[in-house]
């Protein structure tokens, strides 16, 4: 696991979605103020909120576009040592409010995958809180595979973590800091490495976190 850090006065994505989804009514951390939930969220339903499809709207426009590309090329990609690598076109959108979780169930990413693709391509996953994230709002990871030992990833607003999702059990815990966690998550690879994959994933129907043509970009 690896903690990276960048600029929030370049890189202004909690501004921006912070007047796109709630025209600067509220902080991010406080979306709870004015979305209102009654149930616990499911695998099912779980990228099922306005705020959602508010964000995967603004992902799909050419600010965005521009902004998380220059990230990824700045910020991303100097981990791989300037080699050409494949990233996740759309990021996928998390909210984790108070009294509840923001991911249906604690998993593997491989579980979803073919796992010889999974073991082949070595695909990294980055967590990107837009909000700074701690305790129980944040996803709770094992150290090593199958070991058990759940911690929190915490971190600071201008902080994001390279982990190994595929192989790591992780998940949410109900959420009781009283503090909404707003976060992004995707998936980068080798150029090398890359092998188109038409298998499933955590998905909604709106939306899929696979690394698969033509949801991938390459830098």
């Amino acid at each position: 696991m690896q903690l990276i850090k960048f600029d929030t006065e370049k890189f202004k994505f909690s501004k921006r979605l912070k007047e796109i989804l709630l025209n600067n009514e509220v902080e991010l951390n406080h979306i709870h103020n004015v979305l209102k939930v009654n149930e616990v969220f499911k695998r099912e339903n779980d990228q099922s909120t306005n705020y959602h499809k508010k964000f995967y709207e603004f992902a799909r426009t050419e600010e965005f576009e521009k902004m998380y590309s220059q990230f990824i090329k700045e910020v991303i990609k100097p981990i791989y040592d300037g080699k050409e690598i494949v990233y996740q076109k759309i990021p996928t959108f998390r909210i984790h409010l108070p009294g509840n979780i923001a991911v249906g169930e604690f998993h593997k990413d491989k579980a979803y995958r073919n796992l010889d693709w999974a073991d082949k391509v070595k695909e990294d996953n980055y967590y990107f809180p837009m909000t700074d994230v701690f305790g129980t709002n944040t996803i709770w990871v094992e150290s090593e595979e199958d070991k058990g030992d759940y911690s929190p990833m915490e971190c600071k607003y201008g902080e994001l973590y390279k982990w190994d999702g595929s192989n790591l059990m992780h998940g949410n815990k109900l959420n009781d800091t009283g503090f909404t966690r707003v976060s992004v998550d995707f998936r980068v690879m080798l150029k090398e490495n890359y092998i188109p994959s038409d298998h499933g994933s955590i998905r909604s129907e709106e939306h899929t976190s696979e690394l698969q043509s033509p949801d991938h970009l390459v830098c």
